[in-house]
């Protein structure tokens, strides 16, 4: 790998606290990303503060490591303000940019003087040119490619020009990039918000009597793939793992350096230093070379560590020296069994505490080395410093700093002076001026011009190297701060437009699966929605002959839905702002999809020229009457889709391949607590998998006004919501299981 490139390479890691930012500073990574105390998408880190942010800002860019400021939650009307100022913080504060979701702040940032970079989040889920076409148009200069993108569809992404980020190392998620409501529904606490509980990470049972972590993705690591994705035009690579330990961070910040720096060459060693610091059942591709069906890791929870033994008599028998405290995990048939910690050093036999009941023949894995840990925290980052001393006789000494073309000078507060008997040597003096200690420097070169039969002493040496690389180190924090100097005095304000202050009357949308319903609602709904399981020309002929708009997955690349559109003028509920890019180029109508997440006026207003756009679903009643925009849809009966998955949950849970497709079958999982979820597959250049809560979303025990409602086809429910738009109310009730979803209680 030639410098040039190396240096147009960037490896990005997590800083959830401060000690994970030193430990992966001092790691080597090229660039950190944190989040302050509000809207960022791991609130449940430590994070960083308005008042400290500016402080670490300097450390890092103390090492030449660039800051970037995750504003990258959805955010309610009352929030825009607050999140506004946390932007401004971050600029004013120095930071490189900013990794933003909503599309008003992208533009907003947009503003502000560069250099600044715009990031847009990996939640607005752009997986094709058109999404990054959409928005860099919105001001953009990053792309956080979605993490169940191929190589193929970053290259499209790269075609476009704009600067590129993807995932290289760390856990994925089941659902499609942004488009996970599961948190939200089932407990309140959204990840969309940054609060996600993982309740995909805990055990499910499916219906053809298979059970295990059926929703818990494996890890990803990328020391196979790195060099293709840079073929593809990535240049920043992301490791996942803000809420992580910090020798986590360091551990990956120092292989992908030692790997990039080595022209992407790595041996075993590298990935099994890499796989003791945290693994689940680590993989190196992902979704890159499209769904394999291998997506999902569901025989443990979490961290395994990496094999070293199994039990014998009690004891960990092993051929690996372990170290007291060492953590500990034990399998029997790839299944946890319990944990335990070494609590003797030594090798062969080997004893343990556990925290549940072991037999010999089970697998022990290591998933904390205590050394590993310490050699992580030791490293330390240093810059490299020249030095220059000077001593005459009867006069001041000086010593001369110098690095990254700086230069400070320091003089001694004491006169060198002849020596009576043994003056001191040039190597006493260069041996005691490299003993750089705690300092940010390493001292690679020193020079020394002095009379050779001076006296000093040793302490008054140290004094003048601690000022001397004292006053460097400030002259270099001075020197970055005055890079962007200019910044200071810059802001940004929230607008909001008189279009977003629109006013509409009562509406349905209604949701149809079949040509049969679309028959059934054609005269009764303002907007007919056809909702297929199979996009195709077939589909769309339909959706055409009804004048609907066809729901479209918000997988379906832009490509597949352009040769359509070049034979059929159909129109389009969009949950993908690909979809919206697509649109708009044909210039036909489309509604603006729960998939985009609609969380304030702002965004709204992002989508002005749509016939009518969706609230999200994460959204209260009580906050969508808060909207000025009045034009929006609600749901409020149907079914919930609570995630979108790329891997095939029939290729889980019956180890099938598509040769022997199982989708004909009914799916569904259960959880420990028994609720349902089924399972529904939809298609278009391929296949696409909908999580739907097993009770319906309803609130016609509740509902009693006039409204803008989006509902599944079902007739007593579409009578009773055509009566309550005439302002009378029939008196249904639903007696089928139902849930309110969030339209009555909060997310977190």
């Amino acid at each position: 790998m030639t410098e040039v490139l190396r240096k147009n390479l960037e490896i990005l890691a997590p800083a959830g606290s401060v000690e994970q930012l030193i430990t992966s500073v001092n790691n080597g990574c090229d660039a950190v990303y944190l989040g302050l105390d509000n809207f960022n998408a791991r609130m449940k880190a430590p994070n960083f503060t308005s008042e400290n942010l500016e402080y670490w800002i300097d450390y890092c860019h103390f090492y030449g490591v660039k800051v970037y400021v995750a504003v990258n939650t959805s955010i309610k009307n009352d929030e825009i303000e607050k999140a506004v100022e946390i932007i401004n913080y971050a600029y004013q504060a120095n930071a490189d940019g900013i990794i933003v979701t909503d599309l008003y702040l992208m533009r907003l940032a947009a503003k502000l003087p560069k250099p600044f970079e715009i990031i847009a989040s990996t939640q607005l889920n752009i997986h094709d040119k058109s999404g990054a076409e959409f928005v860099k148009k919105c001001g953009a200069t990053t792309v956080v490619c979605a993490r169940e993108c191929s190589l193929k569809d970053i290259k499209s992404i790269a075609s476009t020009g704009i600067k590129v980020e993807c995932f290289l190392h760390g856990a994925m998620c089941v659902c499609q990039s942004g488009q996970c409501l599961l948190s939200a529904m089932v407990g309140g606490n959204s990840g969309n918000r940054g609060l996600c509980a993982q309740p995909c990470r805990k055990k499910y049972f499916a219906g053809s009597g298979s059970k295990g972590y059926l929703l818990s993705a494996h890890d990803i690591h990328g020391l196979d793939t790195v060099s293709k994705l840079v073929e593809a035009g990535v240049s920043t690579f992301k490791i996942e793992g803000r809420n992580r330990r910090a020798e986590y961070a360091g551990a990956a910040s120092q292989i992908y350096k030692k790997v990039f720096d080595n022209g992407f060459a790595y041996d075993q060693d590298d990935l099994r230093f890499l796989k003791l610091i945290y693994n689940r059942e680590m993989q190196s591709n992902g979704y890159l070379f499209g769904e394999n069906g291998k997506i999902v890791y569901d025989k443990c929870q979490n961290h395994t560590g990496v094999k070293i033994g199994e039990i014998k008599n009690g004891f960990v028998l092993t051929p690996v020296r372990l170290e007291k405290g060492d953590g500990l995990k034990v399998l029997k048939r790839g299944e946890e069994v319990c944990g335990g910690r070494v609590v003797e050093s030594g090798s062969g036999r080997v004893r343990a505490k556990f925290d549940g009941s072991v037999s010999d023949g089970m697998t022990v894995c290591v998933t904390t080395s205590t050394l590993q840990c310490r050699s992580i925290s030791a490293n330390r980052r240093k810059l490299s410093a020249e030095l220059c001393f000077e001593a005459k006789a009867n006069s001041q000494t000086i010593l001369t700093a110098k690095c990254q073309g700086l230069s400070v000078s320091v003089h001694g507060d004491f006169v060198a002076q002849l020596a009576i008997s043994k003056p001191i040597s040039i190597e006493e003096i260069e041996r005691q001026l490299s003993k750089s200690g705690n300092s940010y420097f390493t001292i690679t070169d020193i020079v020394t011009n002095i009379d050779k039969t001076l006296f000093i002493n040793k302490a008054q040496l140290n004094e003048l190297r601690r000022s001397a690389l004292e006053k460097l180190a400030e002259a270099i924090k001075i020197t970055n701060r005055n890079k962007f100097v200019y910044r200071h005095g810059q802001n940004v304000d929230a607008e909001l437009s008189n279009e977003n202050s629109k006013q509409a009357g009562e509406c349905l949308a209604v949701i149809c699966r079949s040509e049969n319903e679309l028959e059934q609602a054609e005269d009764k709904a303002n907007y007919l929605i056809f909702k297929p399981d199979i996009i195709d020309a077939n589909s769309v002929e339909i959706a055409c002959r009804y004048g609907c708009f066809v729901d479209v997955p918000s997988s379906l690349c832009d490509e597949y839905l352009t040769d359509l559109l070049k034979k059929y003028k159909f129109k389009v509920l969009c949950h993908n702002i690909a979809h919206v890019e697509v649109a708009r180029a044909f210039g036909i109508k489309y509604i603006a999809g729960g998939g985009l997440n609609i969380f304030n006026d702002y965004i709204a207003s992002e989508f002005s020229d749509a016939e009518s756009f969706v609230y999200s679903l994460e959204l209260t009643i009580n906050e969508i009457k808060k909207f000025k925009n009045k034009s929006g849809l609600i749901f409020t009966d149907g079914k919930i889709v609570l995630m979108k998955l790329r891997h095939c949950p029939y290729k889980t849970v019956y180890k099938c391949d598509c040769l022997n497709c199982k989708a004909k079958e009914r799916l569904s999982y259960r959880d420990e607590l028994g609720n349902i979820f089924d399972i529904e597959r939809r298609r278009g250049e391929a296949c696409t998998f909908e999580l739907i809560n097993g009770k319906k979303l309803s609130v016609v025990n509740k509902l009693t006004s006039k409204g803008r409602y989006l509902i599944d086809f079902d007739n007593r429910i579409l009578s009773h919501y055509l009566s309550l738009n005439t302002g009378v109310f029939d008196g249904y009730v639903e007696n089928k299981p139902y849930t309110k979803g969030r339209l009555y209680d909060k997310v977190n």
